[in-house]
């Protein structure tokens, strides 16, 4: 009993949703019920939230790495400033969702609720080095509902070298690589 409390009073402390790690390498919490979770600063690589429910869910500074967000509500969330590298979020439900100055870093959105999600100044975009052919790589929104998405202000970044450089990523670069024209979004 003492060692449940202890770990509740230390959630709490760091600001987490009491039951949830702070880090975590291969976590199942798929098909759970996470609204309102407090997830802030957390690192989670390789876990999965497929069809969970995370509406409202804080995310801001986490950092995500392949994590499975498919079929998930992250309706509202906030996912402002977090490192999101490599997360299947296809078929999300993520109306309104925050990613502002998110990094997005080989995200998958495809047929994704995105309505009215914003994203201004995060990364979509990364170019590899010219040693490495150049090769560009965006966010997926292919089949994506993308209306009324704000995507003012995203960026491209060469991959490598800290600090990475960035610069605007234009619409055309976008629905390029994207796979998606992108109708009914804010572009740049």
């Amino acid at each position: 009993m003492k060692e449940l409390l202890a770990l509740a009073l230390a959630a709490l402390t760091m600001g987490l949703t009491p039951g949830l790690p702070g880090s975590c390498v291969g976590c199942s919490f798929a098909g759970r019920d996470l609204r309102n979770a407090d997830l802030s600063g957390v690192s989670y690589v390789g876990s999965d939230f497929a069809h969970s429910d995370l509406s409202d869910a804080d995310f801001r500074r986490a950092s995500l790495v392949g994590v499975d967000l498919r079929s998930a509500t992250i309706e509202r969330a906030n996912f402002s400033g977090a490192s999101i590298v490599g997360v299947d979020a296809r078929d999300a439900r993520a109306a309104g969702a925050n990613f502002s100055g998110a990094d997005l870093e080989g995200a998958d959105f495809a047929r994704a609720d995105l309505q009215g999600a914003v994203f201004r100044d995060a990364v979509l975009c990364t170019r590899a080095s010219d040693a490495d052919g150049g090769r560009i790589s965006c966010a997926d929104f292919a089949d994506a509902g993308v209306a009324g998405a704000d995507l003012r202000g995203v960026r491209i970044c060469r991959n490598g070298r800290e600090p990475r450089s960035c610069e605007a990523a234009s619409a055309a670069l976008l629905r390029a690589y994207g796979k998606s024209k992108l109708e009914g979004a804010i572009l740049p």
